[in-house]
């Protein structure tokens, strides 16, 4: 059996195309705009990824649909600057995992079914690379989909029948080669394409937090009452009714912090309500069903930072989120704001920041903008002496001038490195001045959870919790 997604890419494609070429062979065009950097950027993140040599046998299995894998980055740019789209989608990553203990799949036939999938669905029309991970239990395929068409420029959209599409090709590709397939697989929802980065990287993204607490509740509860409570004293609220007063069909859930509801049936399997109340009747029917006992060891959190600047800000924050992510296992929960939640699938990245202020010795925003304006100043002094150093390089090779190009080539990289660099260092101003204010907000969250004014008990069909 084989189990199939696919997501839409919006940024980071080369995250995409690093994860399934190496990074190191990707290049920004000194003659892009900074949004065709980024978005090439972008697609090739995800090429590097899913043709990672150490999960693919060297790249032994990896096949290009349309395009060559090792220029895959520059194919798929092309095209979209052949029809003018370099914006909006920008690529779709594909998953196909074949399930552990299937039988007697090899590496060669699980790549051999991705590639006839790819060619199958997309192959008429759009440019892929196929790769077969090979580095855990199962092996599984990825697929890195342009957006755009190279035959007619249009922009794939993926629509539920497409994905349909896709499971039932790969389901019939399984029984041709003797796999089995499940005939009646589940409608739930599957996870976002931020959620399975979130979690291939083991960061817990929201929705992964609120399974995680559900669990929590659940192992502590023997009737809803109790595990209602526990989830309330987490921060949580549930919404069962519509404003007359009738049931709501999808019952939902919303965590510490949240601006909306999340529906209990899209948080996957085991997760619709009638589900958990039968995970909960468990606790007390089914013999040898764990029954979690606290231990109390709170979140402990000090504050060993002095100062009040932006570094002394973001060190304090980087310090609170990294204490949630360190609590001891079996600790009791505590309230935690979902902003906090959120955050701590970006503690890299604010890391990343804190350094670029420390580093700079940036204090405040005003700071801040003078050490922008001193890099945008020097972008742009070394854009002109790159542009100066090609017209010497173009007329070395009117000349035939081998020693004058070669030396020229070489002071074009420099710069271009350094251009490199300091585009990276703009990005983090921008990043900071972003996150700033919100990295405040998070040093300033409450510990305890806010009184939530009570609503007024329903005249009809009363829930029980």
């Amino acid at each position: 059996m084989a189990v199939t997604s696919i997501w839409t890419v919006k940024s980071h494609v080369g995250t995409a195309i690093n994860y399934i070429i190496n990074p190191e062979k990707t290049t920004a065009k000194p003659e892009l705009s900074p949004e065709a950097v980024a978005a090439r950027q972008a697609v090739g993140d995800v090429i590097d990824y899913a043709v990672n040599p150490e999960k693919t046998e060297q790249m032994m299995y990896v096949t290009g649909i349309n395009c060559n894998p090792d220029t895959a980055l520059d194919e798929f740019m092309n095209t979209k600057w052949h029809w003018g789209k370099t914006g909006g989608r920008l690529a779709y990553h594909g998953y196909q995992s074949f399930l552990e203990g299937e039988g007697a799949i090899t590496a060669e036939q699980a790549h051999e079914i991705g590639v006839k999938l790819a060619q199958e669905v997309w192959g008429d029309r759009f440019e892929v690379v196929v790769a077969t991970h090979l580095n855990t239990d199962h092996y599984h395929n990825h697929f890195l989909i342009n957006s755009v068409s190279f035959m007619d420029g249009y922009k794939y959209v993926r629509m539920k029948s497409d994905y349909e599409q896709m499971r039932k090709v790969s389901d019939r590709l399984c029984r041709e080669y003797k796999l089995h397939v499940v005939e009646n697989p589940s409608n739930s929802k599957g996870k976002s394409y931020n959620e399975w980065m979130a979690e291939r990287d083991g960061k817990s993204s929201v929705r992964g937090t609120i399974r995680e607490d559900i669990d929590y509740a659940i192992k502590l509860s023997r009737t809803e009452k109790q595990f209602a409570q526990v989830m309330k004293d987490l921060g949580y609220e549930f919404k069962f009714f519509k404003k007359d007063g009738s049931y709501l069909e999808h019952p939902g859930i919303k965590p510490p912090g949240a601006k909306s509801y999340f529906r209990f049936r899209g948080l996957g399997p085991d997760y619709d309500y009638d589900s958990i109340r039968r995970r909960i009747i468990e606790n007390t029917t089914v013999p040898g069903t764990p029954y979690l006992i606290e231990n109390d060891n709170s979140l402990s959190y000090s504050d060993p930072v002095k100062g009040s600047g932006l570094q002394a800000t973001y060190q304090r924050y980087c310090i609170r989120l990294y204490a949630i992510i360190s609590r001891p296992k079996g600790s009791k929960r505590e309230y935690i704001p979902m902003a906090l939640r959120e955050d701590i699938a970006k503690l890299d990245r604010y890391i990343e920041q804190m350094d670029f202020l420390y580093k700079h010795q940036i204090e405040d925003t005003q700071s801040l903008q003078s050490k922008k304006d001193a890099l945008v100043s020097e972008l742009k002094r070394l854009i002109v002496e790159r542009r100066k150093l090609n017209t010497i390089k173009e007329r070395g090779e009117r000349h035939n001038n081998g020693p004058l190009i070669a030396q020229t080539k070489v002071e074009i990289s420099q710069v271009s490195r350094k251009i490199r660099e300091l585009r990276k260092e703009i990005a983090l101003c921008d990043a900071v001045a972003i996150s700033s204010e919100r990295v405040l907000e998070g040093v300033n969250a409450p510990d305890k959870k806010p009184e939530i004014e009570q609503p007024k008990p329903q005249a009809k069909n009363k829930h029980r919790i």
